[in-house]
């Protein structure tokens, strides 16, 4: 687990230029400072990813936001943010702007640097402390092939797992990929012998220790009579020890469940934030058989909502195949009520099936929130793969600000229709659970900000163009300048007396083509205009330069441009290579 937040904070905590100061005019001032993304937001948007399908199960295209409803609660909720993605999208690379001749250096060309940049990120999480072996060495061959065949030069993949062991971040490395994924072995942190007797479960154990449900304690009962109790005359007495050792038992289980069931949703949490801080596209495939959410179910809803704000989209694959609970247990697990109590062996095989289907809901309910597909039941994994690893071609991403949302941490229900269903289905998001404290807020709005520098979508919500120049200072040095221009006409001023006031904070980080921040600058404009000069302004708009220095290779750059006052944000991308 350590090894795993070292990365992400490796990732996200990148290079960052030196806090000066310039001033130009009067009335502008530029100034450039040293922050990691300290930006905020006063808006509290829910996020709703939402897939349609058609009959056939293809994903359906063309929808405008008028086309939706959403119910928050039951209620009608206004769409007041409407999307639409696509995984075909082509590539934001413009034109680069003619740099002018600089000690004699001719500018180079940047034509063609798109095809070289990495645009999909692909996160394999194994659930090792969860996996059986033989499920492991299933799922690890399957995805051998499935990489054998996927990895192209746009496309980077990382291993990562739930113990923290065996992790290798993103890469191309074919041969890295294979030695990693045949290093993964299960680690579980819970100590069970190949025939404990009683045989209590996760959900056994829950019912027992949380629920104080008799039908389960009356079977881990009987089980620990029929292991211990060989003697009939001291039945009574072996009797009145079961009834001691199956309570305590049973809380000793479920304590050690649950605690691995939280270490595995912290190491998802942290693949989605690796995940999320690489520009591109971003896919998560969550290898488990599944865990029980009983008290658990406010971090599932944090990790889901994490990756809707992050465009991360997590899909999964249950390496168990098609399962069968075999009644009585196989030839490893025998049953110790076969004879003397069938009536409880029956409620036994309800238990056992009961909470195989709580495992796979929690994983379904991660695929369907985030937009994925939950491959289960089936011991192809090889399609498996193929299907969890492809990312819708089009969905929609509906966002809306709740009406006097109160932070109590309860659970909202969502409901997303089509006014004209028109035989269609929907994928969509089940609900969120409301914050509990204003705090919790202001720290996902500054997150948001964060996952806009840290993608590639275009977001328009400011009126802007960015070009990028460079020219060589050396055979091994070059300088890269960025040209954000900002058209002013729509923006609105806050006055005071004769004056015109307004900060808009411009956000420029490089990626290198394995999709690592290179250096991150942020600068400040302040504006405090004259009618005249904001007269001026409206027309010619404001331009700012941002120059970095780089070595020669292939970069994504990403200007994020935010209007302080009104919260309204843009962000574009560029790509940009600087020849050897």
């Amino acid at each position: 687990m350590l090894l795993m937040w070292a990365l992400l904070v490796a990732s996200v905590f990148c290079t960052r230029a030196q806090a000066g100061q310039a001033s130009g005019e009067k009335e502008i001032a530029v100034q450039e400072v040293q922050s990691e993304f300290k930006l905020q937001v006063q808006r509290n948007m829910v996020l709703v990813r939402v897939i349609v399908r058609d009959s056939k199960g293809t994903p359906v295209s063309g929808l405008r936001k008028e086309d939706f409803r959403l119910f928050d609660n039951g209620k009608p909720q206004e769409i007041e943010q409407f999307g639409v993605e696509s995984s075909s999208r082509t590539s934001n690379a413009a034109p680069p702007v003619t740099a002018k001749k600089e000690e004699g250096e001719e500018p180079a060309p940047e034509e063609g640097a798109a095809r070289t940049v990495a645009g999909n990120y692909l996160s394999l999480y194994f659930d090792d402390a969860q996996m059986r072996f033989e499920d492991m060495a299933r799922a690890r061959v399957a995805a051998d092939r499935y990489l054998a065949t996927a990895l192209t030069p746009a496309v980077r993949a990382g291993i990562f797992t739930s113990s923290g062991q065996g992790n290798l971040d993103f890469t191309d490395d074919r041969a890295k990929l294979h030695e990693a994924l045949f290093k993964l072995q299960p680690r579980s942190r819970i100590a069970t012998g190949l025939n404990s007797c009683p045989d209590i479960g996760e959900y056994q154990a829950y019912l027992i220790a949380e629920r104080r449900d008799t039908s389960a304690t009356e079977i881990a009962i009987e089980e620990y009579m029929a292991c211990s109790c060989n003697d009939p005359t001291a039945r009574p007495a072996c009797q009145a020890m079961a009834a001691n050792f199956v309570p305590a038992e049973a809380a000793r289980i479920w304590n050690e469940w649950e605690m691995q069931s939280e270490a595995v949703l912290a190491g998802l949490e942290a693949v989605v934030r690796r995940t999320a801080v690489v520009p591109g596209q971003h896919n998560v495939i969550f290898l488990s058989p599944g865990f029980l959410s009983y008290d658990l179910e406010s971090r599932i809803g944090e990790v889901a909502d994490r990756a809707l704000r992050s465009n991360v989209v997590i899909s999964v694959l249950d390496p168990r195949g098609l399962y069968v609970i075999v009644p009585g247990g196989d030839v490893s697990q025998q049953s110790n009520l076969t004879s003397k109590r069938p009536d409880l062996m029956g409620k036994k095989q309800q238990l056992l099936q009961a909470g195989l289907s709580l495992d796979e809901e929690v994983l379904y309910g991660f695929a369907e929130d985030t937009g994925g597909l939950f491959f289960h039941n089936s011991n192809d994994l090889d399609q498996g793969f193929r299907q969890v690893a492809t990312v819708p071609e089009v969905y929609y991403v509906l966002a809306f600000s709740p009406h006097n949302l109160k932070f109590d941490g309860r659970f909202h229900t969502l409901k997303v229709s089509l006014v004209n269903p028109g035989g269609f289905t929907l994928q969509a998001r089940r609900g969120y659970f409301t914050p509990k404290a204003s705090e919790d807020v202001a720290t996902r709005a500054k997150e948001e900000i964060m996952q806009a520098a840290y993608t590639q979508d275009d977001l328009k919500e400011l009126p802007i163009e960015v070009h990028t120049q460079f020219y060589k200072i050396n055979e091994a040095d070059a300088r890269l300048a960025v040209l954000t221009h900002l058209d002013m006409s729509s923006l609105r001023f806050r006055q005071s007396n004769d004056l015109h006031f307004k900060k808009v904070v411009f956000l420029t980080v490089v990626f290198d083509r394995d999709g690592k921040c290179v250096i991150a600058k942020e600068k400040e404009l302040e504006l405090k205009l004259r009618d005249a000069t904001l007269a001026k302004l409206a027309q010619t708009g404001i331009t700012m330069k941002t120059e970095v220095d780089l070595k020669p290779g292939t970069y994504l750059v990403r200007q994020i441009v935010r209007d302080s006052e009104d919260g309204q944000l843009s962000g574009l991308s560029r790509t940009v290579e600087i020849p050897y």
